[in-house]
């Protein structure tokens, strides 16, 4: 029989050694593959290729004008390159002698230095020598062009990537290139701020010390770093990040590529917000509150007295009268070591966390949890991305560069918003971007429209599923008052919207619909997310490449808690009980309770100034920082930050990802997973757990989203991980 035809390669040579690469590779990158430094100023990979800086030099045999820059050149069948002739070698020093003519010699003192691609190449490829003997050019610095970062334009070398950031990636144009010949530098526009979310990446991609940020300025250099590779825990989009550790103290995170994921970026929030790690304030020793006053106490005072008091309650109320209220950024293993403590050694089903909306744990139409069905890469392959009561600028950064890319490769943006987004922008420009701007609180209605409006057209498939087609015509009445209020063009605007998505069903790419969780707990938006779903689900955009639905998480670990049970009606894995608890708003506005246990939250801010139940006679608060919560408990249990501890966490669309220990646990603090084995055995339980990785197999043995997973199936990037079938004990 013949041989399945493979994906076709092109093969060439580089310095004799023979590669395969994809068509329209450029020799630069095929020359990575091999193995073979080419130099480069300018390129980045994840930017179209520009042949500004002239370093990346090779010569290609039976190319006119040798040598050729590596960076624009695209690699043909038979290709002979060579990276080391004296030709090559002759041009790359001349580069490096006239960027160096003017760039100060101030290497000691820069925070680039040990980390700079000048002094690197300089090095490796330079000449050995100056012949420039007049004064070098001297500019104002630093001068600051943002309050986050500052420029030095002595070493500006124009390689262009920090505008070009701006113009292709974040589209903002918050950097631009001023003046010609000569005189030109790097500045912002007349008028314009350089206020991105995402400014912190120009830092990074600076192949020279031109632009730093003041939070790092002097701070420390780079061979004194410890660089721990783990996961962002400011938002649920999951982004790889590098934590740099000097002397127990967090002085930077820097990006870490994940094509899946984050795409190499990371936002402003995530590269700079860690204060609270290295908070001189945090606590540092339990707190047990005699005569009114919160004074320190010993690990094992701390721990038999909650203990104490917790079967006394539960020996006098009932299990029922305790409840817990769980992280959203604690880890997959600590969450689940939480409900269980709840569950199965105090015996309540009072657990719940704060979050949206959702009716049950699983959409009752399709049986799938309340989570994204497409993954973030995918949204690359949507034709359309429908974004509902959502700002992902905002709240979720990063995950606005994955719809900005795919903008830029053709898919239509629509936004339904009642508040101005950063996307609106592009509604009047050469971009297909709308946006609908509906009344305050006018999602769920929205909603409610753009679902009646599809099964009106009689185009989607409802057979088997009259309860859509029953439900909606209940709701005829609320769908002509919003009709009515919303005004004849956003009506017309919507109608046109949903035929759009019902044509997107049957194209090659599909419509993407998300929608911010905590929109769901708007006035109106009680049916956000099941007519969402039910909208995706009817017009077939669900369940295939490029469509999908779901909704953007606020926290690190808002999906991990969902995962691991922190819901009173659902048990890991969403697995369902007969024992049904209350829910947070429950637990915080009833009076059943007579104790409540707080891990890493603090539900005070959700009260509007109101205070806990006086009901609650018992008050345990598990935290890192002496919060609002903490301040009225009567035990405080000092844990450790993200950066201090090992183990999982799950981002929006269900990517699993290691969280690795980058610091030495703070003194007299501990990790949340080992507080709870500590308290789970003064109670009496047999708890033996030595590492997060020892839960983690018991999570991946019960839970049909683990199932079959391990640490080290995670390595540096983490899985994609959902739902399995798996092997009940």
């Amino acid at each position: 029989m013949p041989e399945e035809k493979k994906d076709e390669l092109v093969h060439l040579t580089i310095d004799g050694i023979p590669v395969e690469v994809p068509p329209g590779t450029l020799v630069w990158a095929a020359a990575q593959k091999a193995g073979i430094e080419v130099p480069i100023y300018c390129y980045h990979p994840k930017m179209p290729p520009l042949g500004a800086c002239r370093m990346c030099f090779v010569e290609v045999e039976n190319m006119p004008k040798p040598p050729q820059t590596a960076c624009t050149t695209p690699v043909s069948e038979g290709m002979v390159v060579h990276t080391k002739t004296e030709k090559v070698l002759n041009a790359r020093q001349g580069t490096l002698e006239f960027l160096l003519i003017n760039h100060p010699l101030d290497c000691p003192i820069c925070d680039k230095a040990g980390e700079c691609d000048l002094q690197d190449f300089t090095l490796r490829h330079g000449p050995g020598g100056t012949r420039f003997d007049l004064n070098k050019r001297h500019y104002p610095k630093p001068v600051p062009i943002s309050k986050d970062i500052n420029i030095d334009r002595e070493r500006c070398i124009l390689c262009q990537r920090c505008t070009r950031f701006s113009s292709e990636i974040s589209m903002d144009n918050g950097l631009v290139m001023i003046s010609r010949g000569y005189k030109m530098e790097v500045g912002t526009a007349p008028g314009n701020a350089f206020d991105s979310n995402f400014s912190g990446n120009t830092v990074e991609i600076c192949p020279v010390g031109a632009l730093t940020a003041t939070s790092y300025r002097f701070k420390a250099r780079p061979w004194e770093l410890k660089r721990v590779p783990s996961v962002c825990n400011n938002c649920s989009v999951g982004c790889n990040a590098r934590v740099d550790v000097r002397v127990d103290r967090v002085t930077r995170l820097m990006s870490r590529n994940n094509d899946a994921i984050d795409d190499g970026w990371l936002c402003n929030r995530g590269r700079w917000e860690f204060d609270y790690v290295n908070n001189p304030e945090r606590l540092r020793t339990p707190l047990i509150r005699r005569n009114g006053t919160l004074t320190p106490a010993s690990w094992p005072e701390a721990i038999a007295y909650v203990a104490q008091r917790l079967q006394e309650i539960a020996s006098k109320h009932g299990a029922q009268a305790i409840g817990g209220i769980g992280s959203t950024r604690t880890t997959n293993e600590e969450t689940y070591l939480f409900q269980k403590l709840l569950r199965e050694v105090l015996g309540t089903a009072n657990v719940d966390h704060h979050h949206g909306l959702f009716l049950g744990p699983r959409d009752r139409l399709t049986s799938k949890p309340w989570m994204m069905t497409n993954s973030i890469a995918e949204l690359e392959k949507a034709g359309h991305i429908v974004l509902v009561a959502s700002d992902p600028y905002e709240r979720q950064p990063v995950l606005n560069l994955r719809i900005k890319k795919a903008m830029k490769a053709g898919a239509k943006i629509s936004i339904i918003n009642s508040e101005t987004t950063e996307l609106d922008r592009f509604t009047n420009s050469p971009y297909k971007a709308a946006k609908v701007n509906v009344p305050q609180k006018g999602a769920g209605k929205a909603a409610k429209l753009l679902l009646n409006y599809v099964l009106e057209a009689g185009e989607v498939q409802t057979s088997g599923y009259e309860d859509i087609k029953s439900k909606i015509g209940r709701e005829k009445s609320v769908i002509a008052d919003a009709e009515s209020a919303f005004g004849a063009e956003v009506v017309a605007q919507l109608r046109q919207l949903a035929q759009e998505i019902v044509s997107a069903g049957s194209a090659a790419k599909g419509a993407v619909i998300l929608y911010d969780e905590m929109a769901t707990l708007d006035p109106g938006c009680e049916d956000l997310a099941a007519d969402l779903q039910a909208l995706a689900f009817v017009t077939k955009n669900i369940d295939r490449e490029g469509a999908g639905v779901g909704p953007l998480f606020e926290d690190a670990n808002s999906l991990g808690a969902r995962d691991m049970g922190l819901l009173p009606d659902a048990l890991p894995g969403y697995q369902a009980t007969t024992k049904v608890g209350m829910t947070y708003n429950e637990m915080l506005t009833g009076s059943q309770l007579k104790a409540l246990f707080v891990m890493g939250a603090n539900p005070l801010r959700h009260l509007n100034g109101a205070t806990l139940p006086q009901s609650i006679e018992f008050l345990v608060v598990q935290d890192v920082a002496l919060n609002e919560t903490a301040q009225q408990a009567d035990v405080v249990l000092p844990a450790v930050t993200f950066a201090e501890k090992d183990g999982t966490m799950t981002n929006l669309d269900h990517h699993v990802q290691l969280v690795r220990k980058a610091l030495r646990p703070l003194p007299g603090a501990k990790a949340d997973w080992e507080i709870l084995i500590q308290l789970a055995q003064a109670l009496g339980a047999d708890w033996n757990y030595m590492h997060p990785r020892d839960i983690f197999d018991e999570i991946a043995e019960h839970n049909p989203f683990y199932a079959g997973l391990a640490h080290e199936d995670l390595g540096m990037q983490g899985v994609r991980s959902l739902e399995q079938e798996v092997a009940h004990a």
